[in-house]
């Protein structure tokens, strides 16, 4: 038995494919790596130095703001693309035993409340940091049931995204599994 690269096993957990990578699905990926990575580095500089330009112009919270938003877009764009392409090409395909099916079914759903959970932490945290830094001197003057009812909003807002989130990925991987002989 020979040991799984790292590299490998990068992909296989990035793209949910259970089993071993045959080389069309190697090849694949690889070419949709350069790809990504060729528009990732034309285009990040790009909207970095129009970040630039706002912040000489403009506010540096503004151009901050752009910043953030157009590369995490970017990102956003680009990974949609593979997923796009990799679902046309049958890229993503993981061909299981009917046995192993179900239990594969399981783990996904059990794998997509924890990625869930993550991300709703992850974000209610970041929510949380954010109101109180933007807050400032606004807090004082508020009654302590207001304080209450904003961080239980914020946190609902973060459990809601960790639900899309879950789903999300949960709801990608369950797609590409199939039946195998």
């Amino acid at each position: 038995m020979t040991k799984e690269k790292l590299r490998d096993g990068l992909l296989k957990l990035s793209y949910g494919i259970s089993g071993e990578l045959d080389e069309y699905q190697r090849q694949r990926l690889d070419h949709l790596g350069n790809s990504g990575y060729l528009l990732l580095t034309l285009f990040t500089p790009l909207l970095l130095l129009v970040a630039m330009v706002l912040a000489l112009t403009t506010t540096y919270k503004i151009a901050f703001l752009f910043a953030f938003v157009s590369i995490l877009a970017l990102f956003i764009v680009v990974t949609w693309y593979f997923y796009l392409v990799m679902g046309k090409e049958r890229v993503l395909v993981n061909e299981l035993p009917a046995k192993e099916l179900k239990k594969t079914k399981r783990w996904v759903v059990k794998r997509g409340i924890i990625i869930g959970l993550v991300a709703a932490l992850v974000e209610a945290i970041v929510q949380v940091a954010v109101f109180l830094a933007n807050a400032g001197d606004s807090l004082t003057k508020l009654p302590a049931v207001a304080h209450v009812m904003i961080y239980v909003v914020l946190v609902f807002n973060a459990l809601f995204f960790g639900l899309l989130v879950g789903c999300g990925w949960g709801w990608m991987y369950w797609r590409n599994l199939k039946k195998g002989e």
